[in-house]
């Protein structure tokens, strides 16, 4: 049986922009729709990490401590140089696994009044006098499913097929490709630090190993494809990989893996489709705000919701849903993001040379200066583009 739904917003994708969108909007008292392929609670290829900038933006919205409540606290993370010099930064972060953390926010969104149907693919926009006024889509039964929406926010994820379908796609190539899996360690050790591995093969790539409490912890990583660099059936290696990689190796070799090796593919550097079109807005990593260089985009899609929400509910306000009013969406994102992925490429070059990757850890390692510089960036209280620059990076070698 074919059915027909309607609502003010409709909101594709229940990751944390998608979600974070709604809860906005629903607390507004704006009629929203959430909709997404996978019935809930869901998986998520994922580091599961939650820096300071991303409970941050929770906190702007009210929902820092609930996510504090399920999440195991992080006091420092711990950078591994090509050539095995470690670096620590102290910090405040968190863990959550993206299954609990999306599933939360998306809890949060409809106590707030937001409606959501899971298990729903799809398919196409609806389209009326050149704008987009909705989605076509089909239930895991096969049924057709037509939402009419006065705004469409698109929050799903890499997917290149639902940008084109849409028309906002401009490159269908994906940026990255990350893997991960979860391991029960069987020995005791520290799970107050998340450890980054700068291995050369994986330049300027890196390896992780997060924990997340009782002796669990998310190991993976993340290869970008900038610099020709490629890893064929990466989740079947990765394992044999980890053999080759400290401290990965002696932690995992008697470890358990209690979840199967799984990829997903990366939009980064803020680019790769366009922000709107008449009717629509494009969120999270669907737009490529997932971080270069750190791979690092829930904070990103953070931003992008509560921004999305703040724009849309001007757009419902004085009902138009042109380029006059939407355009403020790319235009405010680009003013909180943009010098950040900027910075970040920059850096994604300069760290495919090992040499550089050891001089600027070691450099961290033996300079507090240093590491203070490196944790402003983390927190996103300086624009990495300040720093990985000819003038920036000499100031910061130049530290005593």
């Amino acid at each position: 049986m074919n059915r027909d739904l309607q609502t003010d917003v409709l909101v594709v994708g229940a990751g944390p922009a998608g979600c974070l969108a709604a809860v906005e909007l629903a607390r507004q008292g704006v009629d929203v729709l959430v909709v997404e392929r996978s019935p809930f609670p869901r998986e998520k290829i994922c580091g599961d990490a939650l820096l300071e900038d991303s409970l941050e933006v929770l906190e702007s919205v009210g929902l820092d401590e609930a996510v504090k409540e399920k999440a195991h606290p992080i006091h420092s993370i711990i950078f591994v140089a090509p050539n095995g010099t470690e670096c620590e930064l102290e910090g405040n972060s968190f863990t959550l696994p993206r299954k609990e953390l999306d599933a939360l926010l998306l809890e949060e969104a409809c106590s707030r009044g937001a409606n959501f149907v899971g298990g729903i693919t799809v398919s196409e926009p609806l389209v009326q006098d050149g704008a987009c006024v909705g989605a076509v889509g089909f239930d895991q039964e096969g049924h057709k499913i037509s939402i009419s929406a006065r705004l469409v926010l698109l929050a799903t994820g890499a997917n290149a097929r639902i940008l084109r379908v849409f028309g906002v796609l401009i490159n269908r190539n994906h940026s990255a490709i990350g893997a991960r899996g979860y391991f029960r360690l069987t020995e005791t050790i520290d799970e107050s630090s998340m450890v980054v591995i700068y291995d050369r093969r994986l330049l300027p790539g890196y390896s992780w190993m997060f924990p997340l409490g009782q002796g669990i912890f998310n190991v993976g990583c993340g290869i970008f494809l900038d610099g020709g660099k490629k890893m064929a059936h990466i989740g079947q290696n990765l394992k044999s990989f980890y053999k080759h990689v400290q401290p990965l190796s002696r932690h995992l070799q008697m470890a358990e893996q209690i979840a199967p090796i799984r990829t997903a593919p990366m939009r980064t550097g803020f680019q790769g489709a366009r922000a709107c079109a008449p009717g629509l807005l494009v969120l999270g990593e669907a737009l490529g705000l997932t971080f270069p260089f750190v791979g690092e985009g829930v904070s990103s899609a953070l931003e992008s919701g509560r921004v999305a929400a703040s724009v849309a509910l001007e757009a419902l306000e004085k009902n138009d849903f042109t380029s006059r009013i939407l355009g403020n969406y790319e235009r405010d994102l680009r003013k909180t993001l943009d010098g950040r992925h900027q910075g970040y490429l920059v850096a994604q070059r300069l760290f495919h040379f090992t040499s550089f990757a050891n001089l600027l850890i070691t450099k961290a390692a033996r300079n507090s200066a240093v590491r203070g510089v490196a944790r402003q960036i983390l927190l996103g209280q300086r624009d990495p583009e300040d720093v990985f620059s000819l003038r920036g990076m000499l100031r910061v070698l130049l530290l005593r």
